[in-house]
């Protein structure tokens, strides 16, 4: 992971808000908004963080050395990340949850080789890898502190995922006077079904007995296979979607 600080920071304030709830208030009482609802719907926006295509785009740049050439890519950066969910209180401390994930990963890659007919053309090569990923959840939370109205309450949870990637290369190649060059193969866009799994961690702060916010962390593990079809050094190749998932969300309950 390239970015292991904002995890230690969340765990932290995990444990130090666990702590601060657990105390007895030095103030006043709260006012009395009555009981929590047992049903909750939730929205989170944030960034995904680790996933990548280096077996993929090691591969393309060996074919491109392998044809007189080379090929380089840019990793995939911090990438926007937003999920909706539901979540159903079933004791005091447990919740079940289903989540409908969805993350945007685009990463380009340039360079250059010869082609493979007779005579061999120089082109100059210009990719993007693009991947709209869905994923739908079904798992559970544990909180450390029974949900109360105006405190902080931790938890963690987790549970398993049906991914769908939407993966895309696009591929463009040009000769040295500018032309388009056409390579059939090159441009390729595959959906897949993969199997993953997550584990989570969290704070919420009950606004009301209606509302919520919650800053939550989320890692997943995922990966897919990408298949490039060529008469030569083809083959399917992994791509890593595993990460660190960081958001705050906003909680209804009914």
């Amino acid at each position: 992971m390239r970015k292991s600080l904002p995890v230690v920071l969340a765990l932290l304030l995990v444990f130090v808000a666990a702590d601060l709830s657990a105390q007895s208030s030095l103030y006043k009482k709260k006012k009395y908004f009555g009981a929590i609802p047992m049903n909750g719907v939730n929205i989170f926006v944030g960034f995904l963080d680790g996933p990548d295509h280096q077996y993929l785009t090691d591969h393309l740049n060996t074919f491109a050395v392998l044809h007189g050439g080379s090929e380089t890519w840019d990793d995939w950066s911090t990438s926007f990340y937003t999920r909706v969910g539901y979540q159903r209180q079933v004791s005091p401390n447990h919740f079940l949850v289903t989540n409908l994930n969805f993350s945007y990963l685009s990463a380009a890659g340039s360079g250059e080789l010869y082609t493979r007919t007779d005579p061999s053309v120089y082109v100059t090569t210009d990719r993007t890898l693009t991947t709209y990923l869905f994923s739908l959840d079904l798992g559970f939370l544990y909180y450390m502190i029974k949900p109360e109205v105006q405190k902080i309450a931790p938890y963690i949870g987790g549970g398993f995922s049906a991914v769908v990637p939407h993966e895309k290369l696009e591929s463009t190649f040009r000769r040295d006077d500018g032309t388009v060059y056409d390579n059939p193969g090159e441009s390729v866009s595959e959906t897949s079904f993969e199997p993953g799994v997550y584990a989570q961690f969290g704070i919420n702060y009950y606004i009301s007995n209606k509302w919520g916010v919650t800053f939550d962390g989320r890692f997943q593990m995922t990966q897919s296979k990408f298949k490039i079809q060529r008469e030569e050094f083809g083959g399917n190749f992994d791509v890593n979607y595993a990460g660190l998932c960081l958001t705050v969300g906003l909680q209804y309950y009914f």
